[in-house]
């Protein structure tokens, strides 16, 4: 990585809400990261427990963790996109408050970007990895986050196509300032804020690149505002047992295409049963 890339400014956006468990070990991880250059900022979401004594701990030893004032409890998406709006760098990376990122995540996803910022200089742009699954305490549950959720990135590679299946998770995303430019304002129809910021990227016409090897431990405790649903066996039965729920989360998921003006429910279901069959043939190979 040349001097001018370590040069450009990376803000690390973390929304916290009663994380005294597992803070302070995703705080050391970040910490640890081979690329230096970045200023974590954390935003509390009202929390009642310990966690903002244990980020002021923090932020006290190491001034690139800033704590920023917090009135009004908004939730994780609020959350994240309030900080979008206030901060200015030149990439920018969400942290959820209870995972571990191995030491190269940064670095890796960074380096990524800026060989896509030398090819197309003037677009909006993402990165996202792999996750490694694991429980409380950090014990593998599954090796890959994309093969619990059936995601194949090399699919979902259009504006159509990403809207048959989700393909970013935030916390494992690296983006440009243009892809935040573009994703702002936020809809109140956006179910989060990574699948929105991926569908807008798309939309206009921006790139989103994917690293296979996974950069975090993405913890499972019982408490995760998103958990990870393991769709790996039995997806069709699965569906079906839980058949109210999935019409409620596709009715929501339409809901934000429409805010995106994507098209007409039948081009939605469309490439939902697109997908499905795509992806099982690409896994038969």
């Amino acid at each position: 990585m040349n001097k001018e890339a370590v040069n450009k400014r990376l803000a690390i956006l973390m929304a916290t809400y009663n994380g005294e468990s597992y803070i302070s070990e995703q705080i050391e991880s970040i910490l640890s990261q081979t690329y230096r250059n970045w200023t974590l900022y954390v935003k509390d979401d009202l929390s009642m427990d310990s966690t903002l004594s244990i980020v002021r701990k923090y932020a006290a030893i190491d001034d690139r963790i800033v704590l920023l004032d917090s009135v009004d409890k908004c939730g994780a998406k609020g959350n994240f996109t309030s900080m979008m709006e206030a901060i200015d760098a030149d990439y920018y990376m969400f942290s959820d408050q209870d995972d571990v990122w191995l030491p190269n995540k940064v670095e890796k996803s960074i380096s990524a970007l800026q060989e896509l910022e030398a090819k197309y200089p003037n677009l909006p742009l993402i990165v996202h990895t792999d996750l490694k699954v694991v429980n409380e305490s950090l014990s593998t549950i599954c090796p890959s986050l994309w093969q619990m959720f059936r995601i194949e990135p090399s699919l979902l590679n259009t504006f159509d196509r990403l809207g048959g299946h989700c393909l970013v998770t935030g916390c494992a995303m690296a983006f440009n300032k243009k892809a935040k430019s573009v994703s702002l304002p936020m809809s109140d129809a956006a179910i989060m804020h990574d699948v929105w910021m991926a569908l807008k990227v798309y939309k206009e016409k921006g790139i989103i690149e994917y690293i296979s090897d996974p950069t975090i431990l993405y913890r499972q405790h019982g408490h995760n505002t998103l958990g990870a649903k393991d769709f790996r066996y039995n997806y069709v039965l699965n569906k079906f047992k839980r058949l109210r729920g999935v019409i409620k989360e596709n009715i929501s998921y339409y809901r934000m295409l429409s805010a995106l003006s994507y098209g007409s429910p039948l081009k939605f279901l469309y490439y939902k049963i697109w997908y499905y069959f795509a992806y099982n043939r690409k896994q038969d190979k």
